[in-house]
């Protein structure tokens, strides 16, 4: 893999920072700054939820398009072309529907005043988040997935340090506060934007004569379709939290969710780069290198979730203990969205070889069933669990997701993930916490954290070496003794 761990490598640092800064801002900033307003916070998470929502639609797949026929276009200008096209015509037709439907959809969700209030920067964060999709495209498609990782990961949530930072010592009001935040996001575009220049990875062509734009039109539409469909998902908890109960249960569930969904973030990695390579393996019918990719990343990511997923819930009671009393009691949210999130691991990659293979229209089905099970999940539980019910909800809806799906691609292609390591995986899982679990520490709680954190990854190291689970994770332990334990 010798590429995908390069850049995924290259990627996991700006991750990790990003996580880091990001737990920082979300577990010990953002409560205590918000602690009187919880509903502010609440605020911002739905803003993003819908501002996502929307560009998912709106761009009417421009930068899949371009990111899955980039390897056999002749005229790449022609591509870039075509794409940028479709995300300047998608905006404006959601400028206009925004425009004139705007209140209309308040009323239908019965949006609360604060909400009504600040809803038209939904407007200006799905043209940032359009086109920012559009040159991370182009941007992975040259194998340079480190810069948007960066700009995502890492530039945004420093931003948003500074922001919290003036706001708590009252040097800026929240109307400020929040201008500031939605032009962070304009700003990571335009940086974006100037290093696709920089690097000439943009010419345009207004000729149309060697690129098949019905079929790239035709699997855009079909990819809005079911990747809409997908990110409507993944925001539609919050959604339905903010229907049901109110902004600031969304802001307590936001931050549970944020702690459980930590383990997700080596999939993120390895996707952005793995994405480019699967679709010209397909391109060369280079089957065997495909199934090479899904084994090893299933694997390697479910190692890596692993160590995360037990660091989360060994340390789960002293974690919140550390967060002001309102924001302490999503325990069980973090359990369910962590469990959701080892179940998207272990799946693999089978969403992109999906996505890249002849049979992307079943995306389309797929990710409908996704959202009609979603869907049902959360009306039925949020009314009767609230925060608990939501994340109870993800953790089934993504479990019969990815194993209809994973089936699906079994079925049709012959690619499948598992083997004993996975199994031996998971019970490794099993036994660590149950060994660590019950040990009593100390008082102090981010001593616990330290100390239980270093136990398991000594004891997930050990076993991935022992019973040679991943030669690439294997290869990084080495690297690591002989680097800085010198042994």
């Amino acid at each position: 893999m010798g590429i995908i761990r390069k850049q995924s490598i290259h990627n996991s640092i700006s991750l990790y920072i990003g996580i880091f800064i990001g737990a920082v801002n979300t577990i010990l900033i953002y409560p205590f700054v918000f602690e009187s307003n919880p509903e502010y916070w609440g605020l911002l998470q739905i803003l993003v939820s819908y501002s996502v929502i929307f560009s998912s639609f709106s761009h009417l797949g421009g930068p899949s398009i371009f990111l899955r026929f980039f390897p056999k276009a002749q005229v790449k200008s022609e591509l870039l072309s075509f794409a940028l096209s479709l995300c300047l015509i998608g905006f404006l037709l959601f400028a206009l529907m925004f425009l004139f439907f705007k209140d209309s959809l308040l009323s239908f969700i019965d949006a609360t005043p604060l909400l009504q209030d600040h809803f038209y920067w939904v407007g200006v964060l799905v043209f940032a988040l359009n086109f920012f999709d559009l040159f991370s495209s182009v941007s992975r498609s040259h194998l340079d997935s480190s810069t948007p990782v960066f700009l995502n990961e890492v530039f945004v949530r420093v931003c948003v340090l500074v922001l919290l930072a003036l706001y708590h010592y009252e040097w800026i009001i929240f109307n400020q506060f929040l201008l500031f935040f939605i032009s962070i996001y304009l700003i990571k575009l335009v940086i974006l934007l100037f290093i696709q220049f920089k690097n000439k990875r943009l010419s345009f062509s207004l000729q149309s004569g060697k690129s098949d734009f019905k079929e790239q039109l035709k699997y855009g539409l079909y990819v809005i379709t079911g990747g809409g469909a997908a990110i409507l998902v993944s925001r539609f908890d919050m959604l339905m939290i903010e229907h049901y109960l109110d902004l600031k249960q969304v802001a307590y569930y936001g931050l549970a969710f944020f702690i459980g969904s930590v383990i997700r973030v080596p999939s993120r990695s390895i996707s952005s780069i793995s994405s480019p390579l699967i679709a010209k393996s397909f391109e060369k019918n280079n089957l065997s290198n495909i199934q090479s990719i899904y084994s090893k990343s299933s694997i390697n990511l479910l190692i890596i979730g692993a160590v995360l997923f037990l660091c989360i819930q060994l340390n789960i009671d002293d974690i919140l203990s550390i967060l002001p009393e309102k924001f302490s009691h999503g325990k069980i949210v973090v359990l369910f969205i962590g469990a959701a999130q080892l179940v998207n691991l272990v799946a693999g990659l089978h969403g992109l070889i999906l996505i890249h293979s002849s049979y992307y229209k079943s995306i389309v089905y797929f990710n409908l069933f996704l959202f009609l099970i979603t869907f049902a999940t959360n009306l039925i539980f949020i009314p009767m669990y609230g925060i608990n019910g939501a994340a109870l909800a993800t953790f089934i809806s993504l479990l019969l997701f990815n194993a209809l799906r994973m089936t699906y691609v079994y079925k049709k292609m012959n690619f499948q993930p598992f083997s004993t390591k996975t199994a031996i995986t998971f019970l490794m899982i099993v036994v660590i916490y149950f060994g660590l679990n019950y040990i009593p520490l100390t008082s102090m709680a981010l001593v616990n954290i330290v100390i239980r954190c270093l136990i398991a990854c000594i004891l997930v190291a050990f076993t991935v070496q022992h019973f040679k689970l991943s030669d690439d994770i294997s290869s990084l332990i080495k690297e690591f003794r002989e680097s800085y334990l010198k042994i």
